[in-house]
């Protein structure tokens, strides 16, 4: 073989390797995207006596009064939307979470009177720079919108008063203003009561186009699905 087809071979082995290790990269990145947002453990009794010392605790204490957001850092909202990278046959998910987030909550009994959430965008981190670079000043534009706020429409009804360690589900209706654009969402939610927080979680379907957001295209990205959703954690204490 003469020197000019070597080195055509040696090329192609060249882009052969950067090709597959590409998408062993990307892959990985996609098998290691976060799970959405859940509620952590429930606390374990280990006797029935114990049950009963829980129970009674539950119900000499309550839940009535304001509650806000924790600043210990284990609250985070996100976003969670499947992206075509050029060397991958299937879609890409890709995660972005910012723990920057306020905001309170006010319950009575059995009912969820209010809710105000507010998210700081500009902090938004995935696994991929360029990705949270490009958000920045296309698509979601956070450094023109910097904030994402979600609201009670109207109070959500849980139909009797959690105890304490009990998982409780509701669904209401809130408003969400993202990219300066505002909406009526069905909120569906899980949370649960653990004496001294509250652990609020939930995942919110939303389409891009809903909010004016043009979705970016970078690097290895060839295109964005429009169907998302907004990945919450919420940790409360008392106000």
């Amino acid at each position: 073989m003469g020197r000019t087809g070597k080195l055509v071979v040696a090329g192609v082995v060249v882009l052969v390797l950067a090709l597959g290790g590409g998408y062993l990269l990307l892959a990985s990145r996609n098998s290691d995207s976060p799970p959405p947002a859940a509620l952590d453990p429930a606390p374990s009794t280990t006797s029935g006596a114990a049950t009963g010392t829980t129970t009674r605790a539950a119900g000499a204490a309550t839940l009535d009064g304001t509650w806000q957001i924790s600043d210990n850092g284990s609250s985070f909202v996100g976003y969670r939307v499947n992206e075509q990278l050029a060397f991958l046959n299937g879609p890409n998910q890709a995660v972005g979470r910012t723990k920057a987030v306020t905001g309170t909550m006010k319950l009575a009994g059995d009912t969820v009177e209010a809710v105000r959430i507010e998210a700081d965008l500009t902090q938004l981190t995935s696994d991929e720079d360029r990705r949270d670079n490009a958000i920045r000043q296309r698509g979601l534009e956070s450094e023109r919108f910097p904030r994402a706020t979600l609201e009670l429409a109207e109070a959500i009804q849980l139909g009797s008063t959690p105890a304490k360690g009990e998982e409780v589900r509701g669904t209401g209706k809130g408003r969400l203003t993202v990219h300066g654009v505002t909406r009526e969402v069905d909120l569906p939610v899980t949370g649960r009561w653990s004496g001294s927080t509250i652990q609020v979680v939930g995942q919110l379907p939303v389409k891009l186009s809903d909010y004016q957001i043009q979705a970016p295209r970078f690097g290895p990205v060839v295109s964005i699905e429009d169907s998302a959703a907004v990945d919450f954690n919420l940790v409360f204490e008392r106000a």
